[in-house]
């Protein structure tokens, strides 16, 4: 795997869209110029990591999704937590 700069500008994109936020308004709240989000977006501009970890809060999805297009299943991650709470649970009443 490597880091596709073109599709990590879409999936910026898309979650500003999703949040149904200008570029300017996204810029305005990151203190950046419009321009930077555009080339960003079009996937001819980088972004520093604070900006990046930014962007992620801003946006709500997390740094991974945007770096990688892979989500986190949040309900998936939790179920599979809880289950393991439940061994341990299990095995400390067992000694």
């Amino acid at each position: 795997m490597y880091f596709d700069q073109v599709e990590f500008g879409r999936r910026i994109k898309k979650a500003r869209r999703a949040k149904e936020l200008t570029q300017s308004a996204l810029a305005e709240m990151l203190g950046v110029d419009r321009t930077h989000i555009t080339k960003i977006e079009n996937g001819g501009g980088a972004c520093s990591i604070d900006l990046l970890v930014e962007l992620s809060g801003h946006l709500g999805v997390s740094t991974d999704y945007l770096l990688t297009g892979r989500k986190v299943e949040y309900g998936e991650l939790r179920q599979r937590l809880a289950d393991v709470i439940d061994e341990l649970s299990q095995i400390k009443e067992e000694i």
